[in-house]
């Protein structure tokens, strides 16, 4: 009996040295990896200290005002790819990376959206670029530059969102929204602890292309690495867990944004009730409840649009949430004619938000 039990303490020692052994193999594995790739995948841009942290900061282009891009949840400067550059040809374009994300410095503690805003104004004022700005929003990137302009509306020229989350969108699609964001949180909670051991990256969890993509290969090889980063997950779930905020009654809905010029774009593609049918019905989904989803998307997109009264919306038509990338040129022609609506003087000086043009709302079809 004693013998037996010996053999079970041996065998119990040993299967743990074997998952201590396996673990830090692959923490190593993991260490050594995200260093080749921060090496083969340099920042774009430069690095900035904002209270000691180091935010990544990528500009192109010159003029005033500076457009300022905002990216989604878990995005990076990368998202901002296909019509970066192209805007940059006109005006002075500036896409950055939240802590943990693309190449910025991870930070331990959720932040809440105005702290993300005076981080960013911190790293424009920083890296020595002016006001005014024209704020772009992507999906969370939205909620975001609102936050910028509520905090410092004197040096916000202008708003676009694009396919932007509404404030309260996790209440308003209860119950739908409660278990999604249970979910994400339980994925997220395995996914850091993974991440740190190699899994993830081994598993392709991550990696980029993964779904049918505009993105050409060489980004995609390069939002991969920086996806597969420890970091990247543990930003994630920051983030996530300030999202689900939203699922309590009482949070307010998003703020006034007086008579600020504002362009909003949604995704035709999710609120086409028979698009998001036939979408649903190919996935296997629930086509009732998509449809029900795609109403409410809808309605957030309006009221969206109705928080300035100088406010012009557009559908764009034959697109996901990722306008920029999948209606790249659609999205500078819009972008582009919004900016130069405002035609700033030649010294700089701010024109009056009553008397800048805007687009006419409507939609641009594929």
């Amino acid at each position: 009996m004693k013998f037996a039990s010996r053999l079970c303490s041996r065998y119990w020692l040993f299967g743990l040295a074997i998952a201590c052994l396996t673990a830090l193999a692959g923490a190593v594995y993991q260490a050594e990896t995200t260093a080749a790739d921060l090496a083969a995948f340099p920042p774009p841009g430069r690095t900035i200290a904002v209270n000691g942290v180091n935010l990544h900061l990528y500009c192109l282009g010159s003029g005033s005002p500076t457009l300022v891009l905002e990216a989604g949840l878990g995005e990076n400067v990368l998202s901002w790819y296909p019509v970066h550059a192209k805007l940059a040809q006109t005006m002075r374009v500036c896409a950055y990376d939240r802590p943990g994300l693309g190449w910025s410095d991870s930070i331990a503690a959720a932040i809440q959206p105005e702290e993300v805003a005076e981080n960013l104004q911190a790293l424009l004022h920083n890296a020595g670029i002016a006001p005014p700005f024209v704020l772009v929003g992507h999906s969370r990137g939205g909620i975001y530059v609102r936050a910028f302009y509520q905090r410092f509306p004197e040096q916000t020229q202008g708003i676009v969102l694009v396919d932007s989350t509404h404030e309260q969108s996790p209440m308003h699609q209860y119950p739908y929204a409660a278990w999604d964001y249970r979910k994400q949180a339980l994925q997220i909670a395995i996914a850091e602890p993974l991440s740190r051991l190699g899994i993830v990256r081994l598993l392709g969890i991550a990696d980029a292309n993964r779904r049918p993509s505009p993105l050409p290969a060489e980004i995609l090889a390069a939002k991969t690495a920086i996806q597969n980063r420890t970091d990247t997950a543990q930003a994630v779930a920051n983030e996530i867990a300030v999202m689900r905020q939203g699922l309590d009654p009482a949070t307010p809905p998003p703020g006034s944004l007086g008579n600020l010029p504002l362009l909003v774009l949604t995704a035709g593609n999710l609120v086409d009730p028979d698009i998001v049918a036939r979408e649903a019905a190919r996935v296997g989904k629930d086509v009732e409840a998509e449809k029900v989803l795609a109403e409410i998307q809808q309605a957030e997109q309006d009221d969206l649009a109705r928080l300035s009264s100088h406010s012009r919306h557009i559908v764009v038509g034959n697109s996901g949430h990722f306008i920029m990338q999948d209606r790249a040129d659609e999205f500078v022609g819009v972008v582009r004619e919004f900016v130069n609506a405002f035609n700033l003087k030649s010294d700089g000086d701010r024109q009056s938000h009553s008397s800048a043009g805007l687009i006419p709302s409507g939609k641009i079809d594929g």
